[in-house]
């Protein structure tokens, strides 16, 4: 029977919260800004001239993104090897070639244009060859340099790369534990070239989701508690029963239950936007090292948007919780949300030197930092005697034991007010 009446409860707990106005208006504004932001680029158009007829032709940034995935497409399942290595310098030979300055005393070289040929259909042959391997060409000059780019080989890439990872790690202030876990633990060699939009988007898109929908929880529950006491209600819950109780647990279920619906269904939109934009095709498999270049670690894109949505919604249950502390400690709703905006805003901008080790390793598991894809590029551990966890396995770890911390500072915050704030 307490049951039934505890279910009753709950149920009304959401109702209170799904009635009120603040609800609707910051859902209906995270959502409205998501969707702004996965469909801009079909607003946003550019103007090009055709080279045969001289007149201007306008493209949608959405059009040439699609050409770009369609022409890059083509090479996914490649491995990056020397025969594709060179099948891709082979088609930039004629845009750029190497000089070598001698001067007897040093050797120096440059990069210079080549000149275009005077053939209007051999130039159009050259640039079409070009664009074919343009995703290759960019992928490999993103871990050599511009020069390399035109002469470097498989092992010398994938030395750069390792290179890349290694001076990363240098900055992390990595200890000797964590540097010989990851040589047992990085993605493997040689990578396989996969490029998909869909995936991709949706890894960049962790950071700005997790960012609104905090700043939606704080609008939703900050006024849970501070009501209440602004109202007076409160005072009707000591002529129940198991008033503090009972009633403090039937709002926090309900508060962590909305939270999580709101940020699934944030979210799921977000990802049926990419999905209607740009597809999934059949790339979730492909290396993280795809989207990350020096990123240590051994995940496939589609295991890292499943990790970060774990992340998310336990993330979401936190700051659900968190939002219920702040608006039964301050019985402001104005002051519970500007204190849930300071904490988003403020793990979100502020920046500790990776040489306070501590005290940076901190800041980069709270949400605001680890609900994002370049987390992917963050190889410090927590552990130590060779039993280590990476930075997402701790916050899936730590996030449910802040949120069970929150909740029982919550109830003494609720108890210690009803007895005494009178």
């Amino acid at each position: 029977m307490e049951m039934g009446l505890f279910g009753t409860l709950y149920l009304y707990e959401i109702r209170k919260v799904l009635k009120r106005k603040m609800t609707w208006i910051a859902l209906g504004g995270v959502v409205s800004v998501m969707l702004f932001m996965c469909f801009e680029v079909l607003m946003n158009n550019y103007s090009i001239s055709d080279s045969k007829t001289g007149e201007s032709v306008r493209y949608s940034s959405y059009e040439r993104a699609m050409d770009r995935q369609e022409r890059a497409e083509k090479w996914n399942g490649r491995l990056l090897d020397d025969t594709l290595l060179q099948e891709m310098q082979a088609a930039y030979a004629d845009w750029l070639e190497r000089e070598t300055v001698s001067d007897h005393a040093m050797t120096a070289s440059s990069v210079v244009f080549a000149e275009a040929p005077e053939d209007e259909a051999e130039a159009e042959r050259q640039n079409q060859q070009r664009r074919a391997y343009e995703a290759i060409y960019r992928y490999v000059k993103g871990v050599v340099g511009d020069e390399d780019v035109h002469t470097v080989d498989a092992a010398t890439f994938y030395e750069r790369r390792q290179r890349m990872v290694m001076e990363y790690g240098e900055a992390l202030y990595l200890t000797e534990g964590e540097k010989e876990y990851w040589r047992g633990h990085e993605a493997q060699v040689p990578l396989t070239f996969c490029w998909d939009m869909g995936p991709s988007m949706m890894l960049a898109a962790f950071k700005t989701i997790l960012a609104l929908t905090a700043l939606m929880t704080g609008m939703i529950f900050s006024g849970v508690f501070a009501e209440e006491h602004m109202r007076k209600t409160d005072q009707l819950v000591l002529c129940s029963r198991h008033g503090r109780g009972r009633l403090y647990l039937a709002k926090l279920l309900a508060a962590m239950t909305l939270g999580v619906a709101g940020t699934l269904l944030v979210e799921g939109l977000t990802f049926l936007s990419f999905g209607v934009l740009y597809g999934y095709g059949k790339n979730w498999n492909g290396m993280l090292q795809m989207y990350l270049e020096s990123s240590p670690f051994a995940l496939t894109l589609g295991e890292g948007i499943v990790i970060l949505t774990v992340l998310l919604l336990l993330a979401a249950v936190l700051h659900s919780v968190l939002a219920l502390v702040f608006s039964g400690w301050t019985r402001s709703s104005l002051a519970s949300m500007s204190l849930m905006v300071v904490y988003t805003l403020g793990t979100l901008f502020i920046n500790v030197p990776e040489r306070l080790r501590v005290l940076s390793q901190c800041l980069y598991l709270m949400p605001a930092k680890l609900v994002r894809g370049s987390a992917f590029y963050d190889a410090r551990l927590v552990g130590g005697g060779g039993r280590y966890l990476t930075n997402w396995q701790t916050g899936i770890i730590l996030y449910p034991l802040l949120a069970l911390g929150l909740a029982l500072l919550g109830s003494l915050i609720y108890r210690r007010w009803q007895i005494s704030g009178r």
